[in-house]
C-alpha cells in the first residue's frame, strides 16, 4: 500500500521530469538534423540543468520508496526539494513545496516497520 507523501513523491516526481526530457527529446533530434553538435554551445547550462533535474526526481522517488525509516525519508524529500530549487531557482518553486509537503507527510508519518522492545 502506497502512503501519501509515496504518492505525492511519485507525481511530483513524473510531473517534474516531463519538461526535462522532452527538452533533450527536441535537442538530440535537432542536433541530429545539424550534425555538428554546436546547438550544445547555446544550450548546453540547460542540458546540464535537465540532467540534474531528472536525476534529482529519480533521487527523490528511491528516497520514498527503498528507505523504511520514514524520518530520513522526509529529510532527504527536503533535501530533493533544496536541491531542485538550487538547480531551477524560481521555476522549481512548485517542485520545491510539493517535496517538502511530502517530507513533512514522511516526519508525521508512524513507522510501522520498526518494531519496539
Amino acid at each position: 500500500m502506497m502512503r501519501n507523501y509515496q504518492k505525492l513523491t511519485l507525481v511530483t516526481a513524473i510531473l517534474g521530469s516531463i519538461i526535462p526530457i522532452v527538452g533533450l527529446f527536441l535537442y538530440f533530434l535537432v542536433n541530429s538534423f545539424i550534425g555538428i553538435p554546436i546547438l550544445a554551445l547555446v544550450l548546453g547550462s540547460a542540458l546540464i540543468g535537465a540532467f540534474i533535474t531528472i536525476a534529482i526526481n529519480i533521487g527523490a522517488i528511491v528516497a520514498a520508496f527503498k528507505i523504511k525509516n520514514t524520518k530520513i525519508a522526509g529529510a532527504a524529500l527536503m533535501g530533493c526539494g533544496g536541491a531542485l530549487f538550487l538547480v531551477l531557482h524560481f521555476f522549481a518553486i512548485p517542485g520545491l513545496i510539493l517535496y517538502v509537503i511530502a517530507g513533512f507527510l514522511a516526519l508525521r508519518e508512524k513507522n510501522l516497520s520498526i518494531k519496539k522492545v
